[in-house]
């Protein structure tokens, strides 16, 4: 209990040290599964994303995939994602094929998760499409307070086309667990991108939707 303030102090320390230099915007995002069997299990992701300083509504995307739960700490999946950019007032859309492997386990009491994600991108406009290697790793903490959990998440990217890093995000915040199928979470997501060849910082106010069947 003692720990909870000074770890959610760190993270939302990314706020202060660089808010200042980057634009404002917001996603919510929903994640939801359906066990089909012990094994096997449909999941479902959604998001929808502002920029602008809220203003601009510019991207969202929906996706559903297969899993299958190799053991208890491996899970894989095939999925498909359908995205759309706000372009000049065009949205163009974006179909995205992915494989997902994921890892759980366990340390003193800490839940971690890394996801490692190849995807292919083909744009339906005059863009080269191309393909994308994520990996995100996140930390659930088991400290509470007032029925909030912490958690903290870093994910980067990168794109065989340019064949380097493009982008990085780094996510903190809490969790409130309402029941066994049902989480909410809240947090702030520090963006580094690639823009023309140079970095640009980003923030983000992130919320999630969590519901398990």
């Amino acid at each position: 209990m003692r720990r909870f303030p000074r770890l959610l102090l760190a993270l939302l320390l990314p706020v202060s040290s660089f808010s200042a230099e980057g634009d404002w915007g917001y996603a919510h995002i929903n994640f939801i599964k359906f066990s089909l069997t012990e094994k096997w299990s449909v999941l479902s992701r959604s998001q929808v994303t502002w920029r602008d300083d809220f203003n601009d509504f510019y991207f969202w995307f929906i996706d559903a995939g297969l899993a299958y739960s190799i053991t208890p700490a491996w899970r894989a999946e095939l999925a498909y994602r359908q995205a759309a950019w706000n372009i000049q007032d065009e949205w163009l859309d974006e179909n995205r094929p992915m494989a997902n492997l994921d890892w759980f386990g366990r340390v003193k009491g800490v839940k971690l998760n890394n996801r490692a994600r190849l995807e292919y991108r083909h744009y339906d406009w005059a863009r080269e499409d191309d393909w994308r290697f994520r990996n995100r790793t996140r930390a659930d903490f088991p400290w509470e307070a007032a029925g909030l959990y912490p958690y903290l998440e870093e994910e980067f990217f990168v794109g065989y086309n340019r064949g380097q890093l493009e982008m990085n995000w780094l996510t903190g915040g809490v969790q409130f667990k309402a029941s066994g199928r049902l989480k909410l979470r809240a947090g702030y997501r520090w963006i580094a991108i690639q823009v023309n060849d140079r970095w640009e910082n980003r923030n983000q106010l992130v919320t999630t939707l969590v519901l398990l069947f």
